[in-house]
C-alpha cells in the first residue's frame, strides 16, 4: 500500500473536515441575522420583551404576518405590490436597454466610444444621493412626484450604467464569425442578436436582471424622496411606519423582513438554474 507523504496528508486534512468546518461556521455566520429575524417574527409581543432572552419561542404564532398583510395603519401589501411593480418594470427595462446597447457597444466603432465607457464605470464612484437634488426638481417640474414612473426611471438611471458595462464584456467574449454566419444565411443583424448572441450571453443577462431587481428592491433613498403619500410607499420606506416614536412593532417588522426576501430569493433560484445551464452550454460548445 502506497503511503501519503507528510504535505499530502496535511492538504487532504486541510481541504477536508477544517475546509468544511470553516464554511460551515461562515454559514451560520451569515444566516444568524436572518434566523434571529424569523424567531422574532414567530414570537408573541410578551415573548419579545422578556428579560431573560428567550431565544426559541414558547409558543409559535404567525399572527405578526396576519397583522403586517392586514394592518390598516400599515399597508403592508400595498407596499409589497408597489415594490413588485416598480422592481419588475425596472428589470425588464434594464434588460432590454442594457443588452441593445451592451452589444452596439461590443460591435460597432465609434467615436467617443471608449470615452462613453469610461463615463458608464465612473457613474459607480458616485452614490446615488448625489442624484436625489437634481432628480426631485426634474420629476417636481415634470409632476411626477408620488408616481411609479419617478421611481421607475430613478432606478433605471442607477442600474442601466453598471449592466451596459458589464454586458459589453460578455458580448466581447463571444466571437464575431458566429453572428457572420447567421446573417449570411439570411438572418438580420437584429436576428442574429435574438438566436445567437443572446443565448450565449444568458449567464451575464441573468445577472443583469438579478442586479437591476435587487438594487430597485431593497431601494430606500428614492422611494422616501419621491413619494409623500403612503399608498405609493415601497416595502423599503414603508416599513419605517412600523418604527414608531415611542414603540417599534418589533414582531410586524420581522415578519415584514421575512416576507420581503420571498421575491428575490424565488428570483435568484430560478436565475440561478439559468446561469449554470448557460455556463455549462458554453462550455460543452467552446
Amino acid at each position: 500500500m502506497k503511503t501519503l507523504r507528510r504535505e499530502d496528508r496535511l492538504e487532504r486534512f486541510l481541504g477536508g473536515p477544517v475546509l468544511w468546518t470553516g464554511l460551515g461556521l461562515i454559514t451560520l455566520f451569515a444566516l444568524g441575522p436572518f434566523v434571529w429575524i424569523f424567531l422574532a417574527s414567530i414570537k408573541t409581543d410578551t415573548e419579545l420583551y422578556v428579560t431573560p432572552i428567550k431565544y426559541l419561542p414558547t409558543h409559535p404564532t404567525f399572527q405578526n404576518y396576519v397583522d403586517a398583510w392586514t394592518s390598516p395603519l400599515t399597508p403592508f401589501s400595498r407596499f409589497f405590490a408597489n415594490s413588485l411593480w416598480v422592481s419588475s418594470v425596472t428589470m425588464v427595462a434594464t434588460i432590454v436597454i442594457s443588452t441593445l446597447a451592451g452589444y452596439a457597444l461590443a460591435r460597432f466603432r465609434f467615436v467617443g466610444k471608449n470615452t462613453l465607457m469610461l463615463v458608464f464605470l465612473a457613474t459607480q464612484m458616485f452614490p446615488a444621493v448625489l442624484l436625489i437634488a437634481p432628480l426631485l426638481s426634474q420629476w417636481h417640474a415634470l409632476g411626477l412626484i408620488d408616481t411609479y414612473q419617478a421611481l421607475i426611471y430613478s432606478n433605471f438611471s442607477f442600474t442601466v450604467p453598471f449592466t451596459v458595462w458589464m454586458l459589453v464584456g460578455y458580448f466581447e467574449s463571444i466571437p464575431r464569425e458566429l453572428e457572420e454566419s447567421a446573417m449570411i444565411d439570411g438572418s438580420g443583424r437584429f436576428g442574429a442578436l435574438l438566436r445567437i448572441i443572446v443565448p450565449l450571453a444568458a449567464p451575464g443577462i441573468a445577472a443583469t436582471a438579478i442586479f437591476a431587481f435587487v438594487a430597485s428592491w431593497h431601494e430606500l433613498i428614492f422611494a422616501m424622496t419621491f413619494t409623500s403619500k403612503t399608498e405609493m410607499r415601497t416595502l423599503s420606506s414603508g416599513m419605517l411606519y412600523m418604527v414608531g416614536q415611542f414603540d417599534i412593532m418589533w414582531g410586524q417588522l420581522g415578519a415584514g423582513v421575512v416576507i420581503s426576501l420571498i421575491p428575490v430569493a424565488i428570483l435568484f433560484i430560478f436565475m440561478q438554474k439559468h446561469l449554470i445551464q448557460g455556463l455549462t452550454a458554453g462550455a460543452l460548445k467552446g
